[in-house]
């Protein structure tokens, strides 16, 4: 969903909103993700480490009509004031996505099984530097204009991955531990 929006509204930059990791990857975010919007089109992600501070990104669109789409991102979280975003860079995908731009997406935590998605809302141009994106996020957040009001899409992981950084296994998906029905 978010990353459809992002191609709707073509919010792409040739620039991250920090060159670097700000922390390590959040193992809360790794597994797979479902989201279904109001026309029934399903979204997924399946979020995996790439690095202690990387993240592999595979997006999947399923359109309840046309066709399914796939892209491929590297993804790390980016801190700007007291918020963190994932930076997203696209590496693969099947073209409406340029290749090597850039989006940015909020992220929230809710339980173990959902989290909350938002698109920031930035004036900055598509090439502007990192630091003009981190001042207009830094600028809308202040101004509480970042989000649009409409709610965040709320997203079911369907799928855990555990990731021992020791490991050079590869490190399976695995059933949910506390499926919904039990909690």
């Amino acid at each position: 969903m978010a990353i459809i929006c992002s191609v709707l509204t073509g919010c792409f930059y040739d620039h991250p909103l920090t060159d670097t990791p700000s922390k390590d990857i959040n193992t809360w975010l790794l597994g797979v993700w479902e989201h279904t919007n109001d026309k029934g089109d399903l979204d997924r992600a399946t979020i995996l480490p790439l690095t202690g501070s990387r993240y592999t990104v595979w997006y999947e669109s399923e359109p309840k009509s046309g066709p399914k789409k796939k892209w491929r991102f590297e993804g790390w979280i980016s801190r700007v004031g007291p918020s963190v975003f994932l930076t997203l860079r696209c590496d693969e995908g099947p073209g409406d996505i340029p290749q090597g731009s850039y989006f940015f997406l909020h992220y929230q935590v809710i339980t173990q099984n959902h989290i909350a998605t938002r698109i920031p809302q930035l004036d900055a141009a598509p090439d502007a530097s990192s630091y003009e994106l981190r001042t207009n996020l830094r600028k809308k957040l202040k101004e509480k204009t970042l989000y649009k009001a409409e709610p965040a899409a709320i997203w079911k992981r369907v799928s855990e991955v555990y990731w021992d950084p020791n490991s050079q296994e590869p490190q399976v998906f695995q059933p949910l531990r506390f499926p919904e029905s039990a909690q």
